[in-house]
């Protein structure tokens, strides 16, 4: 709990008094008290500022003029309970124990929700979203399309870039290119989001899952070599949560195999193996553009690739098989994964901004883990000393018997104080679609005590700090299972 013997102050104190302990910073409120520190009444700038309106002096006492019919809430009762009390009208609702003493307060500054996620739409974005309006290019066919793919090739040092409607497409696209269809393995991670093996099924092949590495939260390459068999076409390392895969092992798996590597980079943009960018370490890069991610179009995805003829493949499957010089012909039966205009157009934008919002991550991470990494029972994210994590979502482990809680209990205590956290990803092979036999021992793990905390790229200093100062008063408020 909060130090709050500022907030008080006895009933011999001035409205002076008073005055400058507001000037202060005492969360806008404090509490006259008589000789056993029980709560007489309360004064906030209003109510001071009012008195004054009416007459009175400085030096007059603070009693006089104090509410005494303030609304409080009592200590033990359900937190959610005296939140409630709060309004526009009451903001501030101090708790007082059985006897009447202040104990912790309430505040409305400190209720007003932190979303887990918020795009950052504050610079060219709604000027080049107009600019397509006025020029009636909205959409697949217009400029923004093209300056947004070399936008993000010249980001990846040169790979082919194509814009398409979703991460999801991304991927889909990238296992059609390679042939990857019936009969056909891919290995995937079993901690990841649905889409990574959703791809998968849909192209008639079956996604063999593997479990991840403690150390990285990512794909272990062991695990990888026990799931190879003839029928294994291709590897999805995911870059999970913004940390990079050891991509060089699986790199190396894959040779000796042939076996294709196909990067799913949806949370990972600007993260670093050994100095290179994920996205242009394998045969091909599949990137996210929905709301929470570094960059984002909204919905949309980018596809890369360093070779050429996959490139052209994967253009033409990108647009229903037809090539640009000869419409309405169709090579192949392709798909219409295509981007639109007014999506790259915000992509344009974001993309001016892109090292910012990198290196923004990369300071709440940090923010987080100067804050919470002594904490007994919290297990800060992985940093490998090869990775560059671009913490594309705060993401850390909360052991039950440590932390005096467990990460479900965690997340109920912040949700009823205004700030939305996420658990892990379910392992994929407790759910219907992929469900397999085996043992996920690391990804069951992760998956039970994985939480993540408010990482959008324009979360304040202040509000990483309130993030922090309630995670520890509601540790600090539990006992240590024994």
């Amino acid at each position: 709990m909060r130090d709050i013997s500022r907030n008080l102050l006895d009933q011999s104190a001035s409205l002076r008094d008073a005055l400058q302990r507001l000037n202060e910073g005492v969360y806008g409120a404090v509490f006259i008290t008589d000789a056993k520190e029980r709560v007489l009444g309360m004064l906030t700038d209003g109510d001071v500022r009012r008195a004054l309106l009416a007459g009175a002096a400085l030096t007059d006492p603070a009693v006089d003029s104090m509410n005494r019919e303030f609304v409080k809430g009592q200590v033990g009762a359900p937190h959610a309970e005296n939140v409630a009390k709060l309004s526009e009208r009451v903001r501030h609702v101090p708790l007082l124990d059985p006897a009447g003493r202040l104990v912790d307060m309430l505040s409305w500054a400190e209720m007003l929700r932190i979303p887990l996620m918020q795009p950052a739409l504050g610079g060219n974005e709604l000027a080049y979203v107009s600019d397509c309006v006025t020029a009636g290019w909205i959409s697949s066919q217009g400029e923004y399309v093209q300056r947004f793919e070399s936008k993000f090739s010249d980001f990846l040092d040169g790979s082919h870039a194509l814009a398409v409607s979703s991460g999801t497409a991304a991927l889909h696209l990238a296992l059609k290119a390679l042939d990857i269809g019936r009969g056909d393995e891919v290995i995937v991670p079993d901690l990841t989001f649905a889409a990574t093996a959703n791809v998968v099924l849909h192209c008639g092949a079956t996604p063999v899952l593997a479990d991840v590495d403690q150390s990285t939260w990512t794909l272990d390459p062991n695990e990888i070599e026990r799931r190879i068999s003839e029928r294994t076409r291709a590897i999805i390392p995911v870059h999970l949560y913004g940390h990079p895969c050891d991509m060089d092992q699986i790199s190396a798996i894959a040779h000796r195999h042939g076996l294709k590597v196909i990067e799913d980079c949806a949370e990972a943009q600007g993260a670093r193996y050994r100095g290179r960018l994920v996205g242009a370490l394998g045969d091909i890069g599949c990137f996210s553009f929905f709301s929470n991610k570094v960059i984002t179009t909204g919905e949309g995805g980018m596809v890369t690739t360093a070779n050429p003829e996959l490139a052209d493949r994967l253009r033409l499957l990108r647009d229903h098989g037809m090539r640009r010089g000869r419409r309405y012909w169709h090579e192949i039966a392709g798909f219409n994964y295509r981007m639109t205009n007014l999506q790259a157009a915000v992509g344009v934008a974001q993309m001016e901004r892109v090292q910012g919002f990198i290196k923004r991550r990369q300071e709440i991470g940090e923010h987080y883990i100067a804050r919470l990494g002594t904490i007994p029972g919290l297990v800060m994210p992985p940093r490998q000393p090869w990775a560059q994590t671009i913490y594309w979502i705060f993401s850390m482990l909360v052991e039950p018997r440590a932390a005096g809680l467990s990460r479900d209990e965690l997340a109920t205590e912040l949700e009823a104080r205004g700030i939305e956290t996420r658990p892990f990803f379910y392992p994929l092979h407790v759910q219907p679609p992929y469900a397999e036999a085996g043992e996920f021992r690391v990804s069951s793990y992760l998956s039970s005590q994985g939480i993540s905390l408010p990482s959008g790229n324009e979360i304040s200093a202040q509000e990483i700090d309130r993030v922090c100062d309630t995670v520890l008063a509601i540790i600090e408020n539990r006992e240590p299972s024994q």
